[in-house]
């Protein structure tokens, strides 16, 4: 049985493998964005943020939204680089393709034990193995927290 200590890390893992495919459709969402940037219209004197201090141009403001995107697309391929890395590195391990299915693909685990032909059980203990083998590797790319 597992300490809270080491469901919590887990939990962790596994939240940061559920956001992986989120993080590759905010990379094409914000690549879509970045082709055609809409201001939003907000209230208040000088445009975006509204303080009344300083009016910005409508090309400024455009630019200004064009780097917002771009550091939140390097941001997203930032995490997505890092939990590649970590991928890599249990990458040979016989339980690796439960991350595909299950995180990736949104399988259940009766899904995943039907797929593989093992039994439901079968596929909570390679998710405590994989996990395990990938929670060093989090830890070191700083992806959870110690």
């Amino acid at each position: 049985m597992a300490t809270q200590e080491q469901r919590i890390i887990l939990k962790e893992i596994e939240d940061v493998l559920y956001s992986y495919p989120k993080y590759k459709n905010r990379i094409k969402e914000e690549t879509e964005h970045l082709a055609n940037p809409q201001l939003k219209k907000c209230c208040g004197v000088g445009g975006q943020g509204g303080n009344g201090y300083e009016i910005k141009s409508e090309y400024e403001q455009i630019e200004e939204l064009k780097q917002r995107i771009l550091n939140n697309i390097s941001r997203y391929r930032e995490m997505l680089f890092r939990i590649d890395e970590c991928l890599n590195m249990v990458k040979d391990n016989k339980d690796y393709n439960f991350i595909e299915l299950k995180y990736f693909q949104g399988l259940t685990y009766e899904e995943i034990a039907e797929k593989l032909e093992v039994h439901v059980t079968s596929t909570y203990k390679m998710r405590n193995r994989i996990l395990g083998a990938l929670k060093v590797h989090f830890k070191a790319q700083r992806l959870i927290e110690f």
